[in-house]
């Protein structure tokens, strides 16, 4: 199949209902964009729970607030402008997500300071999903030497803030998945 095709690439419903996110959740995407992942989210938390999406540019937070809109999601989605890299950069409280995906940005950023501030929103028994470009070469996403091997995230990465490997996963055949948690 091709790259225009729909098989070929990430299906953010699929991937959800992968890890568990169901109605009542609080879900926080670190870096959401312009709601890719947000709007299907909040159709699954639906108007018991949360989705909230944090980014640092606003234009970006601005069309995941019209897409949420335009679907009449608008009481679901929250959207925050915020520095992921810094401590507390989201703005949001401690413990107050049971899910947090960081997805397409650890090759832009500070991989370490992002999942310590997932980390840090998580609650309890909450996961930090990762859903990141893999190393193959593909027709899409960042130059292969931009991207972070899987074993890096796990082995170096996400142990030493403190997270553990729950489970690995192919979310598309460009991405792999990861399932951390506390």
């Amino acid at each position: 199949m091709g790259v225009g095709s729909s098989a070929s690439f990430l299906r953010p419903e699929e991937v959800l209902r992968k890890i568990g996110l169901r109605a009542e959740n609080t879900f926080v995407h670190l870096g959401c964009g312009a709601g890719f992942w947000l709007i299907p989210a909040a159709k699954m938390v639906g108007a018991s729970g949360k989705a909230i999406g944090l980014d640092i540019r606003p234009d970006m937070l601005s069309e995941a607030e019209n897409r949420a809109r335009l679907q009449h999601l608008d009481h679901i989605v929250e959207t925050h402008r915020g520095d992921l890299e810094a401590p507390g950069g989201s703005g949001l409280k401690d413990e107050s997500a049971d899910f947090v995906l960081v997805a397409n940005i650890i090759h832009q950023a500070d991989p370490k300071k992002l999942l310590t501030e997932g980390k840090r929103l998580l609650k309890p028994k909450g996961k930090l999903v990762v859903v990141e470009w893999d190393v193959v070469a593909s027709p899409i996403g960042p130059p292969p030497t931009k991207r972070i091997p899987k074993e890096e995230i796990v082995r170096e990465i996400a142990e030493s803030v403190g997270l553990v490997t729950q489970e690995t996963f192919d979310a598309s055949p460009y991405h792999y998945g990861l399932i951390l948690t506390r």
